[in-house]
């Protein structure tokens, strides 16, 4: 992952944010930019399967609005 992703259409830099998980309901996820103020485990995914899954960081253009979904094994 570059450190400074770039759109693949727009060619401008990115903003760094992540993805809302709001677990069981009909909701579209929701971006956010910067970083997640705390985690909590929803969904059907049990505890290990939370421990050990990755934590996704989504990327947007604020040009064409594109995200870019990144799951880095270490931050």
């Amino acid at each position: 992952m570059a450190s400074k992703p770039t759109c693949l259409v727009c060619q401008k830099e990115m903003v760094r944010g992540f993805m809302t998980d709001i677990g069981h309901t009909i909701h579209t996820p929701r971006w956010c930019e910067g970083e997640p103020q705390h985690r909590t485990l929803t969904g059907a995914a049990t505890h290990m399967q939370y421990r050990e899954g990755l934590p996704v960081i989504a990327y947007r253009c604020p040009e064409c609005e594109a995200l870019r979904l990144y799951a880095p094994s270490a931050e």
